[in-house]
C-alpha cells in the first residue's frame, strides 16, 4: 500500500472520528458504543462482505453478458473488492469506478472506454436504485430529509446525462477543438466505446437480472444493520429505507461520504446503530483492499497450476 493511500485512510479515519464525536457529543462515548457492539460487529462485517461478493457476481455477469470482456469469478471478486476499497478512501466514493475500470482493462485486455462503460454500469445499479427510492420517500420526511432529496435528485440527473447521446456528442465536439490530433482521436475513440457499451443497459434481461442481484446485496446489508439493533423494534422496511438514504448520500464530498451517510441513516435508526454500522462498513472497505491483495493473488496462482 502506497503513501497516498495511507494518507487518504488517515484522513478518512480523522473525519469519521470527528463525525462520530459530533453525533455523540462525547468522544469517550464512542468507545463505549463500540464495546457494547462486541461480537455483533463481526457478524455485521461478514454480512457486508457477503454483499460485496454478491456484487462481484453482478460484475462477472455484466462483464460477460456484454460480450465485451471476459473475466472469471475470482477476478471479478478482486476487482470488486479493490473498487470497494478505492471508493471508501476517496471523496464521494469517486475512486471506485476508475479502479474497477482499470482492473477490467488489465485482466480482460478490454479497451479503456469499454472498461469504463462496464464499471459505470456497475456503479449505475448501486446509485440509481437508492436514489430513486430515496427521492420518492424522502419527500415524506421533509424538511429533515431535504439533503437526501437534493442529493438523490442530483444523482438521478447525473445518470440521465451519462446515458444521453446528445451530451456525448457535445463533449466530443469540445474535445475535437483542443489538443493534438492524435490525442483528440484517442479520447474520442474511447468516449465512443464508452457510450456504445452503455447500450447494454437497453437489454431488458441484463437490466432485470442486475437489479435483482443488486437487491439481494442490499437485503443482505439490511440484515447487517438488523443484527446490530438487537431487540429494538424497528421494521425491516425502515431499515431498508435508512440503507437507501445512506447510499443516496454516498456522493457527499468526503471520503466514503462521511457525514452525509450518517445523516441518511440517522433519520430512521438510533445513533448508536448508525455509528456501529458505519464503523463496520468503512472498515469492511479498508480491509477489502488488503484482503484482495493477499488472497486473490494466491487464488489466481493456484488456478494456473490446475
Amino acid at each position: 500500500m502506497n503513501r497516498r493511500n495511507l494518507l487518504m485512510i488517515a484522513v478518512l479515519l480523522i473525519i469519521m472520528i470527528a463525525v462520530f464525536s459530533i453525533i455523540t457529543e462525547n468522544p469517550i462515548k464512542i468507545i463505549y458504543i463500540i464495546y457494547k457492539g462486541n461480537i455483533l460487529l463481526l457478524y455485521s462485517f461478514l454480512l457486508i462482505t457477503l454483499s460485496e461478493i454478491i456484487k462481484s457476481f453482478r460484475l462477472y455477469y455484466i462483464c460477460n453478458s456484454s460480450k465485451k470482456c471476459k473475466i472469471n469469478f475470482i477476478e471479478a471478486m478482486e476487482i470488486q473488492f479493490n473498487g470497494f476499497f478505492a471508493g471508501t478512501i476517496t471523496p464521494g466514493n469517486f475512486g471506485g469506478v476508475p479502479t474497477i475500470a482499470g482492473l477490467i482493462s488489465k485482466y480482460s485486455q478490454t479497451p479503456m472506454g469499454e472498461a469504463f462503460g462496464i464499471s459505470s454500469l456497475q456503479s449505475f445499479f448501486d446509485g440509481i436504485i437508492p436514489s430513486v427510492v430515496s427521492f420518492v420517500l424522502s419527500l415524506y420526511y421533509l424538511p429533515k430529509s431535504i439533503g437526501i432529496t437534493i442529493f438523490s435528485f442530483l444523482t438521478i440527473i447525473f445518470w440521465i446525462l451519462v446515458f444521453n447521446v446528445n451530451i456525448k456528442n457535445l463533449f466530443m465536439k469540445l474535445i475535437s477543438k483542443i489538443g493534438k490530433d492524435n490525442i483528440k482521436q484517442r479520447i474520442i475513440y474511447e468516449i465512443d466505446r464508452f457510450q456504445n457499451l452503455l447500450r447494454v443497459a437497453g437489454n431488458k434481461k441484463i437490466i432485470i437480472n442486475s437489479i435483482a442481484i443488486t437487491l439481494v446485496a442490499y437485503i443482505i446489508q439490511v440484515f447487517s444493520i438488523r443484527i446490530l439493533l438487537k431487540n429494538l423494534d424497528i421494521t425491516y422496511l425502515n431499515i431498508f429505507i435508512a440503507l437507501m438514504f445512506n447510499y443516496s448520500m454516498a456522493s457527499f464530498p468526503t471520503p466514503a461520504g462521511e457525514g452525509g451517510a450518517e445523516y441518511g441513516l440517522a433519520l430512521l435508526l438510533p445513533l448508536n446503530v448508525v455509528i456501529l454500522w458505519r464503523l463496520t462498513y468503512v472498515f469492511s472497505g479498508l480491509i477489502s483492499g488488503g484482503f484482495s491483495y493477499l488472497t486473490f493473488k494466491k487464488l489466481k496462482k493456484s488456478q494456473k497450476h490446475i
